[in-house]
């Protein structure tokens, strides 16, 4: 009974041996290389937590934000307009928002990366963007192609 056992393991790992891949080549044949190094899209957006129970729960609430988008240049244009109060983003969370808090994020090129320039705040996480001196870099899946971006905050209005 062992001995089958025994021969039943040593099967499957043969077959398992046997019938797995390795692809190593061919792998970048049908691949698309982009090249673009482009910002599309900025938003922001405001986050508090509320208290439920004995746990915190996040809420966000998105930012209308205008965005002029300057690719010639790299140049981002945004006026942020904070909206009225409802739910959970009382007046009082509402008065709260300011440059100096918010989050932002942005859209750009496929497979393309974007990283902050000197103390220009991360995107996805709450920032400082009451600051004049704001710029990214992106970098396109390439990894050759670089392009700075200068995002220019033109207002917040509540």
């Amino acid at each position: 009974m062992k001995r089958l056992i025994f021969i039943k393991y040593l099967l499957m790992s043969l077959l398992c041996t046997c019938l797995s891949s390795c692809l190593t080549a061919g792998l970048d044949d049908d691949l698309p290389v982009y090249t673009e190094a482009e910002v599309t899209a900025f938003n922001f957006e405001y986050r508090w937590a509320i208290q439920e129970g004995i746990s915190e729960k996040m809420q966000v609430k998105t930012l209308t934000t205008k965005t002029l988008i300057n690719n010639d240049e790299g140049l981002i244009e945004c006026t942020i307009t904070v909206p009225k109060a409802s739910g959970t983003f009382t007046d009082e969370v509402r008065n709260q928002v300011s440059l100096s808090n918010i989050v932002g994020y942005a859209t750009i090129s496929t497979a393309a990366s974007i990283a902050p320039i000197g103390s220009t705040p991360v995107l996805g996480k709450v920032g400082d963007f009451s600051q004049s001196d704001l710029a990214y870099e992106v970098t396109a899946a390439d990894n050759k192609n670089k392009k700075q971006w200068r995002l220019v905050i033109t207002g917040l209005s509540k």
